[in-house]
C-alpha cells in the first residue's frame, strides 16, 4: 500500500510546486497578475484589467488587504481580503478611473488622482502612502481608497498636484531641496517618523512628524551633508548611490543602496544631516561596492522589510533571488538564512535559467514579509508571488 501511494504523493507535489520538480527549494503557494506559475506575459498577454500586472515593483499587505505597485499600468491595485486563488481580481485600483485603462496621469495633465510609474506602496494608521515615481512625488491618502480613482489629499515634492518635474517646486523654482525629489522610488512611516528613498538625488529624506500640508520641508537628509546637495560620492558610511528602499521601525532606519549594492543600517533614526551608518549587509567594509553571489553578498539590492520578530527580507533584485536574514544583523557582511527564488546561495540566473515556475524568479523589486508569509513583486515575470515564512 505504501509502495501504491509514494508515486501519487509525488505527482501530487509535482502539480502543486509547478514546473521544476526540485523539492529542495521554496515553492510559492499563490500567484497573483498570471494564472499559474509558468506564465510570465505582460497582463497576461492580453491588456490591463483588474487580475493583471504589468511590471510590478512594489507590495505591502496590512494584515487584511493586499496592496501593489502595478508599475507599468501606472496604478496601484488593492485586494480588500488576503487572494485565496491564482490571478485573483483586485477590488479597487488608485490612479486609473478603472481597471482596463493605463495610461500615464491616465493621458492627460497630471492630478492628484493620477499616476506614472508608481514603484512604491505603503500603509500605515489608515493612511495609503505611494512613490509615484514618474511624477517625482510621493502621494499620501488619509483613508485606504474603496472606489476606483480616488484622489490623494496630499503631495510631496511638488506645490500642487499638476507639478511632474524632478526637483520643481513650481514653475519659477527649480532645484535640489528640503522640499523637491527625482525619482522618490520608496516611502516608509513608522507612525512617527516617515522617510523617502529620493533615488535621484542619492539620498533619502526623514520628516520627523507626517506632513500636514503639501510641499513640506523634510527635516533630515541621509547620504548628503545638507539638503541642498544631490552628489554621487565614493561608497562611505555616510554616501548613498540611487538608493531604492527604506524601512524604518521604533529604533533603527534601514536603507537600500541600490547602486552600491548594500543595505546600510542606522541604529537609530538619524536627527541631523550626513549621519554615518553603523551596520552594512552586502559589504565587508563600508568603503567597498562590488556585487557578488553569496549569502553574504548582494546585486543591485532594491527593497528591505521586516516582520515584527525582526526577520529581514532583502530584494536581491540582480541576482533574481529574495534573502532572509533570521534578526537584523548587527555585524558588517552578515550571512543570509534562506533564499528564494534560488536553489541556493551561489546562483544567480533569471528564472533558475529555466521555465519560470513557482520557485524561481526575475528581477524582484519588492518585498513584504510578516510572520507568516512573504509577499514577493516577481517584476520581470509581471507576477506577485506568496511564500509561507515557515
Amino acid at each position: 500500500m505504501k509502495i501504491l501511494l509514494l508515486p501519487l504523493a509525488l505527482l501530487y507535489m509535482g502539480c502543486v510546486m509547478g514546473s521544476g520538480g526540485d523539492t529542495t527549494t521554496d515553492y510559492a503557494n499563490l500567484v497573483l497578475g498570471q494564472s499559474n506559475f509558468i506564465t510570465t506575459g505582460s497582463n497576461a498577454n492580453s491588456t490591463a484589467s483588474d487580475s493583471s500586472l504589468s511590471n510590478p515593483k512594489g507590495i505591502f499587505f496590512d494584515g487584511t488587504k493586499l496592496y501593489i505597485a502595478d508599475t507599468s499600468n501606472n496604478r496601484v491595485l488593492i485586494w480588500n481580503t488576503n487572494p485565496t486563488s491564482n490571478k485573483q481580481s483586485a477590488d479597487v485600483v488608485v490612479g486609473q478611473a478603472n481597471k482596463t485603462s493605463n495610461s500615464p496621469n491616465q493621458g492627460s495633465t497630471a492630478s492628484c488622482a493620477t499616476l506614472s510609474g508608481p514603484t512604491s506602496v505603503h500603509v500605515n494608521g489608515g493612511r495609503l502612502f505611494i512613490a509615484d515615481t514618474g511624477n517625482h512625488r510621493i502621494l499620501i491618502y488619509n483613508t485606504i481608497p474603496t472606489s476606483d480613482g480616488a484622489t490623494a489629499n496630499r503631495v510631496v515634492g511638488h506645490a500642487d498636484c499638476t507639478q511632474t518635474a524632478a526637483n520643481r517646486l513650481d514653475g519659477s523654482t527649480a532645484g535640489v531641496r528640503a522640499d523637491t525629489l527625482s525619482s522618490p522610488t520608496d516611502v516608509f512611516y513608522n507612525g512617527s517618523k516617515m522617510v523617502i528613498a529620493d533615488s535621484g538625488n542619492h539620498r533619502v529624506l526623514v520628516y520627523n512628524s507626517l506632513p500636514t500640508n503639501t510641499s513640506e520641508d523634510a527635516d533630515v537628509v541621509v547620504g548628503q551633508t545638507d539638503k541642498e546637495k544631490a552628489s554621487l560620492n565614493s561608497p562611505n558610511a555616510n554616501t548613498l548611490s540611487s538608493p531604492s528602499g527604506v524601512y524604518a521601525n521604533d529604533d533603527k532606519l534601514l536603507i537600500a543602496d541600490t547602486g552600491n549594492n548594500r543595505i546600510l543600517i542606522f541604529n537609530t533614526i538619524p536627527t541631523s544631516d550626513n549621519t554615518s551608518a553603523n551596520t552594512v549587509i552586502g559589504q565587508t567594509s563600508m568603503t567597498t561596492s562590488g556585487s557578488g553571489t553569496s549569502s553574504s553578498t548582494l546585486s543591485g539590492p532594491t527593497d528591505i522589510h521586516a516582520d515584527s520578530e525582526s526577520r529581514l527580507a532583502i530584494a536581491d533584485k540582480g541576482n533574481h533571488r529574495v534573502l532572509i536574514y533570521d534578526t537584523i544583523p548587527g555585524s558588517n557582511g552578515a550571512a543570509a538564512h534562506r533564499v528564494l527564488g534560488q536553489a541556493d546561495f551561489t546562483t544567480a540566473k533569471a528564472n533558475r535559467d529555466s521555465d519560470p515556475a513557482g520557485n524561481s524568479l526575475n528581477g524582484p523589486s519588492g518585498v513584504f514579509s510578516n510572520s507568516s508569509i512573504y509577499w514577493i513583486a516577481d517584476t520581470f515575470n509581471n507576477r506577485s508571488l506568496r511564500f509561507s515564512a515557515d
